[in-house]
């Protein structure tokens, strides 16, 4: 009598042990190889067949090389993990930086306030607006809120009260 152990291909389950008992052949299919050893052990008992000396190293190896397996998954899954705490991260401190603040020149507000960028150094000096400067260049800008809010007014005029 013969327990024996193959591989069967194209199957989900493809290690198959196989034998034959009261003239009758016997398979079971198994997900591992490590499942099927211990299956094959069993029925080895079972069935009275002597022990192999083989058998406690070949369970050993498989163990060995299922657990192998295993621990390199979840290191892909944890450097994929990994890899997305540090996108995610990327994410949140993009989101804290306050947005730059919109800026034009002082030619540019004076066409958008469609007065002379003189009357506008004017009003730089009234305090009307409030210079903004850029380190890197000696360009006079204005925010694009105070020349809305100007817009909003009726007359430029009246902003200098």
């Amino acid at each position: 009598m013969k327990v024996s152990y193959s591989m069967a291909k194209g199957r989900l389950s493809a290690h198959c042990i196989s034998w034959v008992y009261r003239k009758k052949r016997h398979r079971r299919y198994f997900k591992s190889r490590l499942d099927a050893l211990r299956f094959q052990n069993e029925k080895e008992v079972e069935l009275g067949i002597p022990q192999r000396a083989a058998i406690g190293n070949e369970v050993l190896f498989w163990l060995l090389s299922d657990i192998n397996d295993k621990l390199r998954k979840m290191e892909q899954e944890i450097e994929v993990l990994k890899n997305d705490v540090a996108q995610q991260e990327g994410h949140l401190s993009e989101l804290k930086k306050p947005p730059a603040p919109k800026i034009l020149r002082i030619s540019e507000a004076a066409k958008v306030l469609r007065v002379s960028s003189r009357k506008l150094y004017y009003l730089l000096e009234k305090g009307v607006f409030k210079r903004y400067k850029l380190p890197h260049t000696r360009t006079t800008f204005i925010k694009l809120d105070e020349v809305e809010k100007a817009l909003g007014a009726e007359n430029i005029e009246d902003l200098l009260c």
